[in-house]
């Protein structure tokens, strides 16, 4: 299932420190980190915040996730500046932009503290990213949609948020794979984060263009968005469909044959190895490193195990 092995060498050292600290962890200074995503109404980061509790809870330090409940830079950034001024032991954010958050960065690493981004990168300061290569993963949807439709045709490609730098890139490398083909043509439109807003923009494209073969998104939103639609229009079967991460939509529309795939970027791991890192950072100097959280494609042979998974809070 796997298109990218995680760096076995870092989870075989993630292992051995944390069984050499676990039993000392309750007895050493009890940290206090801050995970901050930029949009934490969404299902995506149910896995997130339970691999950073778990993390927290194994290693005896206070863990907070927390962010805006809407796509919002300054309400991110208000969080972090009263972080870095409460003078936390660590920070863990998402970087969906590539200016909003150098001088963040810049401060929290003047006043000391360790800060890591997860999930969505810049190439700043930071200490490390944690989180999936997003061209990459572009790139591996590229592939999917090549597989399924070999003939080619018109695709609507979308995504919630224009500018948006993590779906920015997945976009570039499912473009660069599709052009490479040479037998595809497609639009790109952004759906906004709103799910009734984003199906009717779908809606509607598809009412201009009942040419198009497939919908695919590179976030969240937009591969639910494509499931409510092709549910209400009855054209399962007729117009294929796949989207990013593991929301109940996207996965019960694969179960039910409305939608084909849908890319997993393995979240769990970003909460859980960001809370890992800003420990051994503290306690024993180690240089927090730059982890991939894999690729991974879950199709319909795969998606009732991983449902299970999701329900626990795991997938």
């Amino acid at each position: 299932m796997f298109k990218r092995a995680m760096v076995p060498v870092s989870l075989v050292l993630l292992a051995l420190l944390v069984t050499a600290t676990v039993i000392t962890a309750q007895e050493g200074p009890r940290y206090r980190f801050i995970l901050v995503a930029h949009n934490v109404s969404v299902p995506f980061w149910v896995p997130v915040r339970k691999g950073a509790e778990d993390a927290g809870e194994l290693l005896g330090v206070d863990v907070q996730f927390t962010g805006p409940t809407d796509f919002n830079l300054p309400r991110q950034r208000d969080i972090l500046q009263a972080a870095i001024a409460s003078g936390v032991d660590g920070i863990g954010t998402t970087m969906p932009d590539t200016e909003a958050f150098d001088d963040i960065v810049d401060d929290a690493l003047a006043a000391g503290i360790p800060i890591i981004a997860f999930n969505a990168d810049d190439d700043n300061a930071r200490m490390a990213y944690i989180g999936q290569d997003n061209y990459e993963a572009g790139r591996a949807m590229g592939r999917h949609i090549i597989e399924l439709l070999p003939d080619g045709g018109h695709l609507l490609l979308a995504m919630h948020t224009a500018g948006h730098l993590s779906l920015e890139e997945r976009m570039a490398g499912l473009r660069e794979v599709l052009d490479e083909a040479g037998n595809f043509t497609y639009d790109v439109i952004a759906t906004t984060t709103d799910l009734v807003r984003a199906t009717s923009l779908v809606a509607s494209y598809y009412e201009g263009h009942p040419d198009t073969v497939g919908m695919f998104g590179v976030d969240d939103i937009v591969g639910s968005a494509f499931a409510q639609f092709i549910d209400q229009a009855d054209l399962a079967g007729e117009v294929f469909c796949g989207g990013f991460d593991l929301v109940p939509d996207i996965m019960l529309a694969i179960a039910d044959g409305r939608c084909q795939f849908t890319i997993d970027q393995q979240p769990y791991l970003q909460g859980f190895q960001t809370v890992v890192q800003l420990y051994l950072y503290n306690e024993y100097g180690l240089a927090p490193t730059d982890i991939n959280t894999g690729i991974a494609a879950v199709t319909a042979s795969d998606v009732e195990r991983v449902m299970e998974l999701a329900e626990q809070g795991y997938r």
